[in-house]
């Protein structure tokens, strides 16, 4: 039993730990170097099936016609894979392998520039829906803001109607809410604010998903990961009691270190897809990190309703069965599609009524 077994059983007593399942998006199935091989040994065949014995009685045929030989087609099909015929067999033989393995790479290409494209469409599927998600969440919270301002000047408007004059020694009066109010507007300038913020965001975000390799440096991750989870529970979640844990003790007191090589961007939008999850479903969070010899392993593990590890499987289908899920996935396939290139993996534990754990492993 591993670590993450234990924590599972620690976590959620009297529960099955169910079997851990590693994701990973879909990738081409067959090995695309076997096409010319593939057309070198059809080739050979065809040319010793077929073309030789061919040949042989379109000569017959043709001597037949200018010289009234006998026509003996049977005869010289057989005679085609006569010893006797190894020159010309061999000749045959030669050009069928070398005509089969052109056209075997002529199609390997041809498949090659068809999943390049594909790949090409999937990136730019995650990037414009990326924005369109993280936007969607930012319009929301401002339209939060702004709906409670707008209950505030409602019941403001109301005192003025019931009050008298500017100063008014009534308990409840309208005066009462204006510091509130206040406050309410300064939030929606900070929030306006992080609009800029996560604009540039997103073009980070842009960058990491379109650049051909990431740049690892060594950094401290435990900063970032409160970085992120302060955000999370200030902004999107800011309406919602969510307890987060790293290593046992809240996220805000922890002072632990650990400092290995990756790339911040990426980093911030993996760790920011899977804790924006566990927080949307789940009201309690933690968070736990192990170090080892080559790998940094952080599980993430919420108490939320969980879900079937087959379903999910699923939704992290090829381009054209993906869009008839009922669910996008986005940020589990942009984490995957990041974690796979900086050479990480993620691995899932879940059943529906105890809670998800999601395990990111990356490289030291």
């Amino acid at each position: 039993m591993n670590d993450t077994e234990k924590r599972w059983g620690e976590e959620f007593p009297g529960s099955e730990s169910p079997e851990r399942l590693r994701l990973e998006l879909p990738k081409p199935s067959f090995n695309l170097k076997i096409y010319p091989f593939l057309g070198l040994i059809l080739g050979v065949f065809a040319s010793l099936i077929i073309g030789h014995p061919l040949a042989m009685v379109a000569l017959n045929v043709q001597e037949y016609i200018h010289n009234r030989a006998p026509l003996e087609l049977g005869y010289r099909i057989l005679h085609s894979f006569s010893p006797r015929m190894w020159p010309m067999l061999s000749l045959y033989i030669v050009s069928g392998a070398i005509f089969g393995a052109g056209f075997g790479i002529i199609y390997q290409k041809l498949v090659e520039n068809r999943l390049h494209v594909e790949q090409l469409y999937q990136e730019f599927e995650l990037q414009v829906a990326s924005l369109r998600h993280h936007y969607k969440n930012l319009t929301i919270g401002i339209q939060g803001f702004a709906q409670r301002i707008k209950r505030k000047v409602t019941d403001l408007t109301r005192d003025i109607n019931q009050c008298h004059g500017p100063e008014c020694a009534i308990d409840n009066c309208f005066c009462r809410n204006l510091p509130a109010l206040e406050q309410d507007v300064n939030t929606l300038v900070q929030t306006t604010q992080r609009l800029n913020e996560t604009l540039g965001k997103e073009l980070v975000l842009l960058k990491v998903l379109t650049g051909s390799t990431l740049v690892p440096q060594p950094q401290d991750f435990y900063p970032v990961l409160k970085a992120i989870i302060q955000d999370l529970v200030e902004l999107r979640f800011r309406d919602k009691q969510i307890e987060v844990l790293v290593n046992g003790q809240p996220f805000e007191t922890c002072r632990d270190a650990l400092v290995f090589n990756f790339d911040l961007a990426a980093m911030q939008v993996i760790l920011e897809n899977i804790l924006s999850n566990a927080m949307k479903y789940g009201d309690k969070v933690q968070v736990v990190t192990k170090e080892t010899n080559n790998k940094v392993t952080c599980s993430i593990v919420d108490n939320g309703p969980g879900f079937e590890i087959g379903e999910l499987q699923k939704q992290l289908l090829s381009l054209r069965e993906r869009r008839e899920a009922e669910s996008t996935r986005l940020g589990l396939k942009v984490s995957l599609h990041l974690l796979e290139k900086c050479g990480g993996e993620m691995f899932v534990l879940s059943k529906p009524g105890v809670g998800s754990t999601f395990t990111l492993e990356f490289p030291k």
